[in-house]
């Protein structure tokens, strides 16, 4: 699976690799305090350490973090 954002409650989805792009403290600076969306600062491969499935994370991808959070742009305004 392939998310802009940090994707810590695909946790119980059973997908086995989690692909993202952008983290969780720039998705904060672009939602505020938008009521959507109250985001929170926990790395997701600090949750998903604490499961018992293997989930493979590879991200963020920051040499393309600004392209990613253009998609958000907007939106929580």
């Amino acid at each position: 699976m392939y998310t802009t954002a940090k994707p810590c409650a695909i946790y119980w989805s059973n997908v086995g690799t989690i692909v993202y792009s952008m983290t969780e403290k720039r998705l904060l600076e672009l939602t505020g305090d938008a009521e959507q969306n109250p985001t929170f600062d926990l790395p997701c491969r600090e949750v998903l350490a604490r499961g018992q499935k293997d989930i493979v994370v590879l991200g963020p991808f920051t040499e393309i973090e600004d392209e990613v959070a253009a998609v958000h742009q907007g939106y929580w305004d």
